[in-house]
C-alpha cells in the first residue's frame, strides 16, 4: 500500500533476513505522482523499522523537492 507525501508516493517493504528469519529490515521506494514505472529506491540503505524507513522516504522527498540528490 502506497503513502502520499506532497506531490510523492513511497512504499515500504519487508525483506527478511534469510539467515535469521525473524530478523526483518525494511527499505522504501518513492514514486513521482503515478508513475509506477520510474521509481527512486532507498539502495543499499536497509532499516530496522518500517517507522524509520518511512522517516528516511520523507527526508528523501523533501531533498528532491528542494533539488537536491541525496
Amino acid at each position: 500500500m502506497s503513502e502520499k507525501y506532497n506531490d510523492y508516493e513511497f512504499e515500504i517493504f519487508e525483506y527478511p533476513d534469510d539467515d535469521y528469519p525473524d530478523t526483518k529490515y525494511y527499505y522504501y521506494r518513492i514514486y513521482k505522482g503515478n508513475d509506477y514505472a520510474s521509481y527512486i529506491e532507498s539502495d543499499a540503505n536497509m532499516f530496522d523499522s518500517e517507522q524509520e524507513a518511512r522517516f528516511a522516504a520523507i527526508g528523501h522527498i523533501s531533498l528532491l523537492e528542494q533539488g537536491e540528490t541525496p
